[in-house]
């Protein structure tokens, strides 16, 4: 099949675009064939179009309501939506047509740690552990929810049996290894530096470096840190930028350190509405402006202003169930295009909206779905005077920053997961990776019709 062919091509001259067109063709004379669709789906995932992988997962259980690993699947996308309570109902699904299945069980632990479910996250990882005593992810996961607990003696009892599990050749082993023994020491700047010592005879990973960048900074080694900070951001998109100093936010200290490195003491932002070191800095140095700022020029708006720990500064506006209209002042920085970070809670009725308004207005209307965050494209940047409108919405509002998404509506994973790595729970592999041969069956692949025979139907 075409689809197959433009979809097999190595990771960096893949044309997914065609392969999924290829696959719309050919569902369109066949819109019942399970591979295709299954095929069709993964490609969308492949773009992060979650939407039309949901659509064609819905159409594989009308065909299939007991395949465990789409259901398993449509789990882990409405993970990646920050759906995470409707992830558990299909991780739930899943687990009862196939109750031995690991990964589905791993992911619903993941799931139940991330809304704080301790003790759902141990069941399951118990559940793992018997089925597999060696699995090394369970015993990283159960140590590390004991320590959220503040289970110290259990944390440790589970750390002791991943390091007598540890295999040199799984570096993610390793890492969660190091991690686990970075949280129950870090108390200690001698086992500090022995972990130090302990991460140069690996070979580097962003989440080592991210660790180590850690370390630095409760050494209070401000300038090492600085090299792997930098290092860190200068590696991931923008996204990921936000998200590495959002997990670093309470390090006060440092952030004065690069307030100070940078010369940001010379620069006046208060036409601005910025008053504080860190708004300051990330302003200058990472190109976000906080709405909250905006209290600052009007008391009025103050009402509005909330606390949120998924916020990078801490504080949103909220617009709950009032007409908003918010103008900003004229940002200085020129650099591609203005994207506004929502927090959508409710849609209040029929005729909501959210205005982005400037010389060439821009709205949007459609809202993928309510209670999560989303990173909205505006405008080019070169306007950058911008107003906002939101009617018959109860949403929050955190930051506008330059970017370089012009078109994308993107959702928002929330930084803060406890004490899990930054994105753990998308390093395990996706259940098309992790079940290849049983979700692409190699039997099926091998018997579909070519393109041609399908349209020739």
């Amino acid at each position: 099949m075409l689809g197959n062919i433009y979809s097999n091509k190595d990771f960096f001259h893949c044309d997914y675009y065609a392969a999924i067109n290829y696959y719309d063709i050919a569902l369109k004379n066949d819109p019942n064939n399970y591979l295709c669709l299954k095929n069709w789906e993964y490609f969308y995932e492949k773009q992060k179009d979650y939407l039309n992988v949901l659509m064609i997962l819905d159409k594989l259980l009308n065909i299939n309501e007991k395949d465990s690993l789409v259901l398993c699947y449509y789990g882990e996308i409405l993970c990646n939506m920050i759906r995470y309570s409707k992830a558990i109902l299909y991780f739930t699904k899943a687990n009862i047509v196939d109750p031995e299945n690991i990964h589905n069980l791993n992911r619903r632990a993941i799931t139940y740690y991330i809304i704080q479910e301790y003790d759902k996250v141990l069941s399951d990882l118990d559940k793992i552990i018997q089925l597999d005593p060696l699995n090394n992810s369970a015993y990283y996961l159960k140590s590390l929810t004991y320590y959220t607990k503040n289970d110290i003696n259990n944390a440790e009892i589970s750390f002791k049996k991943l390091a007598a599990l540890l295999n040199s050749d799984n570096r993610l082993s390793e890492t969660q290894l190091i991690h686990l023994e970075y949280l129950l020491n870090n108390n200690s700047s001698k086992e500090l530096n022995n972990i130090l010592t302990k991460i140069d005879q690996i070979p580097m990973s962003d989440l080592l470096r991210f660790i180590r960048c850690k370390i630095h900074i409760e050494l209070k080694e401000y300038y090492e840190a600085k090299i792997y900070f930098d290092t860190l951001l200068e590696l991931a998109d923008e996204k990921e930028r936000l998200s590495h100093i959002h997990l670093l936010q309470k390090y006060s200290d440092f952030w004065s350190y690069l307030y100070e490195f940078y010369k940001i003491s010379g620069h006046d932002f208060t036409e601005l509405g910025i008053v504080n070191k860190f708004s300051e800095y990330i302003y200058k140095e990472n190109k976000v402006y906080f709405i909250s700022n905006l209290t600052n020029f009007n008391s009025e708006l103050r009402q509005f202003q909330e606390s949120d720990i998924s916020s990078l500064l801490g504080l949103v506006l909220h617009s709950k169930n009032e007409k908003l209209r918010l103008d900003l002042p004229r940002l200085t920085i020129f650099y591609l295009n203005l994207i506004c970070k929502i927090n959508v809670k409710k849609i209040l009725s029929e005729d909501f909206f959210i205005k982005f308004i400037s010389r060439l207005p821009r709205s949007y209307v459609k809202i993928c779905c309510v209670k999560t965050r989303y990173e909205i494209p505006i405008f080019p940047s070169y306007d950058s005077q911008l107003s906002i409108e939101i009617n018959s919405i109860e949403m929050q509002i955190d930051y506008i920053r330059f970017g370089r998404n012009p078109h994308k509506i993107t959702h928002i994973h929330n930084s803060l997961m406890g004490y899990l790595l930054p994105d753990y729970h998308q390093i395990c592999p996706n259940v098309p990776k992790t079940f290849g041969d049983m979700y692409f069956s190699r039997k099926e692949m091998e018997n579909l019709l070519d393109l041609k025979d399908i349209l020739n139907k």
